[in-house]
């Protein structure tokens, strides 16, 4: 039985292990991560957190199906930038931009949320969290 939340680790080959996910917060922490996916299902299709990093800037979008079987997107409210219309410098795939209000600058942070979403599949408590479109 996993102590884990998350059924998927950036790839179904990838084994969700305190080592592996204990490896990715700390390669976050280091900013040698680029991007990560968590999933709560095995094949990292409904539920899932993704993480894409660039310029020491984190992009961390939640993505989910309500009540009403349509994808809803949620993302974390940066409090500094928090009325900005700039965009960031990180975009979510590499290539959908996202405003600074939602992106986060401080990858300890970032590696919080991701170690907190593996344990509990739950978004990370000490951020406001937003639906975007």
């Amino acid at each position: 039985m996993s102590n884990f939340a998350i059924r998927f680790l950036n790839s179904e080959e990838e084994p969700i292990t305190q080592e592996t996910v204990d490896k990715l917060v700390c390669e976050i922490r280091g900013n040698y991560c680029r991007s990560a996916l968590l999933a709560l299902d095995e094949y990292g299709e409904e539920d899932f957190l993704s993480v894409d990093i660039e310029n020491d800037w984190a992009a961390l979008a939640f993505n989910t199906y309500g009540d009403d079987e349509e994808a809803h997107m949620y993302m974390p409210v940066n409090s500094e930038y928090g009325t900005s219309k700039e965009d960031a410098p990180v975009n979510i795939s590499g290539q959908t931009p996202v405003l600074k209000r939602n992106a986060l600058n401080d990858l300890n942070l970032v590696a919080e949320c991701v170690l907190h979403f593996a344990k509990t599949g739950e978004l990370y408590p000490k951020l406001k969290w937003e639906e975007v479109e």
